[in-house]
């Protein structure tokens, strides 16, 4: 199950999964781009599943996790990658709803189908759950002010970790990616401003953004069972931002 599979990098990973023989459940708010990424998959002679429903909604969770197993067997994989564009603001200048709001999607969410999840896999006797964070959860970067995207996402991280170790003898492994700019379609739209998008390269050593296929084919290492023995990694996919 992939969350936020119906565009940028959870589209990637969806495709990258089926291109590798998984069955994929992908959710999110916007039914035509998830019946798109499914329609994309079949053509390839893959499998998936639309979810339509926010990972703020834990009816929409809960069935979604449900809706999955029942329908593919297992549930032996968790991507947790939903999330919208944050909001960037000074810290002084954050309201309580531009917090919570924040919270409530990129760490609350992850939380959310963490919790639905584990018990199945604890059934099934194991699974991997594989949370995509940000660079910008590890490190604070000048002209970058987005106070609660980046608390959240370092959140992630840190429940990433909490999760590894807990659940690492039941064989349910927890790790997590942590992309610099990606040129997803929000971030497509901001670089088209040339002073944007040259602040944007050159906040990265390798002098340009990350595509989403990317950070999907080190999605397919975790989720694999090359990874057996991994559990509670924190993998920058950056062009070098945290080197700098």
């Amino acid at each position: 199950m992939v969350t936020g599979g119906g565009t940028g990098i959870g589209e990637a990973i969806a495709k990258v999964f089926a291109r590798e023989g998984a069955k994929v459940a992908i959710t999110g708010r916007r039914q035509g781009e998830l019946e798109r990424v499914v329609k994309d998959i079949e053509r390839t002679g893959g499998q998936a599943l639309a979810l339509p429903g926010s990972v703020t909604n834990e009816h929409d969770v809960q069935e979604a996790v449900a809706t999955t197993v029942g329908a593919l067997g297992r549930l032996d994989i968790l991507v947790n990658n939903a999330g919208n564009l944050f909001h960037t603001a000074r810290l002084h200048e954050t309201t309580d709803q531009m917090w919570d709001e924040t919270f409530d999607v990129f760490m609350k969410g992850t939380f959310r189908f963490i919790r639905a999840a584990i018990p199945r896999m604890l059934q099934q006797g194991g699974g991997s759950i594989l949370n995509i964070s940000t660079v910008v959860g590890l490190k604070a970067i000048p002209g970058f002010e987005a106070h609660a995207y980046q608390a959240a996402k370092a959140g992630v991280i840190m429940l990433t970790k909490t999760v590894a170790v807990h659940y690492a003898k039941q064989n349910i492994r927890c790790n997590c990616i942590c992309p610099a700019g990606v040129l997803t379609p929000p971030i497509a739209n901001m670089v088209k401003d040339r002073q944007i998008n040259a602040w944007f390269e050159g906040v990265h050593p390798m002098g340009r953004l990350g595509q989403p296929e990317e950070v999907a084919e080190a999605a397919v290492y975790f989720a694999s069972e090359e990874s057996r023995w991994t559990t509670g990694s924190i993998l920058s996919v950056d062009g070098g931002v945290t080197a700098a």
